[in-house]
């Protein structure tokens, strides 16, 4: 059962709430309250010096200024996966970081398409959001050069895709999409089609942790425009979800929780990383090899490999073998 918090007040008569135990393998809400407050303060004055030098964002907006993202980066003691994963993990967040009147989004479905555009045709809450449509095949058609990649990206602020063809999309949008990690097609499922709404609304209120094959990952937990207690909220969502191994997550949580996990920095794209929580342990005793298991390790590594190596010789012959046989007849 997880353990019970306590409410005090602070000095200033502020409510924070505090953990009854003394295990330090739990997230301090004042420490990361404190950063949150130490974070926005510096992103405002640091807007504040921008805007009265002759280094102010031209292109930007002065009635309506793009908000700053808040980031909350992670560190494991151990790889979460040794490849790097199309499909990431979705977490809800009680403050959403878009906001659905003003974000346009492109669906991508898998073909035939008419489905999906003339459910949103005839749903006005989908529609509000989702302003276009396109099957693989004319995704694959229409936009072949990079300049039309480029201007579809730019053209509207997030892409959804089914998730049944998102393994498919990066060799046919590529770079042009997945080096900006904000232009990188998110999975739903969109089977059947009466869940779309439900799922469209999920992915607005969520934050994604996208796993590659190192110790490290990053999530988006506010904006600039947030107040120091909706970050924290958010972050203390993620945590629970992500380390702690809440409902959804499943098995690209933080392996070995917070006993895994190595320590969890707060940051926006310009600042210095501010620390949340750091582990008193590098390692555990299970992780330090005795003797011999290095050897046993390199072995069972060696065994993989060739079983791989025969899998795919064994697939190219099938291949051989079959159009061998359609040119024959």
């Amino acid at each position: 059962m997880p353990e019970k918090k306590a409410v005090a007040k602070s000095p200033t008569g502020e409510k924070s709430v505090e953990p009854t135990s003394n295990s330090p393998y739990q997230l301090d809400n004042a420490q990361v309250l404190k950063a949150s407050k130490a974070l926005l303060k510096y992103v405002k004055e640091k807007k504040a010096e921008s805007a009265k030098s002759k280094k102010a964002n031209l292109l930007e907006d002065p009635e309506n200024p793009t908000p700053e993202t808040i980031w909350l980066n992670l560190t494991m003691k151990k790889l979460v996966t040794d490849t790097k994963r199309l499909k990431p993990a979705r977490i809800i967040l009680p403050h959403p970081l878009r906001n659905p009147q003003t974000t346009t989004i492109c669906l991508i479905v898998k073909d035939p398409q008419r489905t999906y555009k003339d459910l949103v045709a005839t749903t006005p809450a989908l529609s509000a959001v989702v302003k276009k449509v396109i099957g693989v095949s004319k995704l694959r058609a229409k936009f072949k050069s990079f300049e039309s990649r480029r201007l579809l990206a730019d053209s509207y602020d997030l892409f959804l895709a089914d998730d049944r063809v998102i393994c498919m999309l990066p060799a046919i949008v590529g770079k042009t999409f997945y080096s900006r990690s904000t232009k990188v097609p998110i999975p739903l499922s969109v089977s059947p089609v009466e869940r779309l709404q439900r799922e469209v609304d999920n992915c607005l209120k969520a934050t994604y942790l996208h796993l590659n094959a190192a110790a490290s990952s990053s999530l988006r937990v506010g904006l600039s425009t947030f107040t120091p207690e909706m970050v924290g909220e958010n972050v203390s969502a993620v945590v629970e979800r992500v380390v702690e191994g809440g409902k959804g997550v499943g098995k690209v949580g933080v392996p070995g929780g917070w006993r895994g996990l190595r320590s969890l920095h707060l940051k926006s794209p310009e600042s210095a990383a501010l620390p949340l929580w750091l582990a008193q342990e590098l390692c555990e005793g299970s992780d330090v090899l005795g003797d011999g298991e290095r050897e046993k390790l390199a072995a069972k590594e060696a065994i993989r490999k060739a079983e791989v190596k025969e899998r795919r010789k064994r697939k190219k012959m099938k291949k051989r073998e079959t159009r061998i046989s359609k040119e024959q007849t």
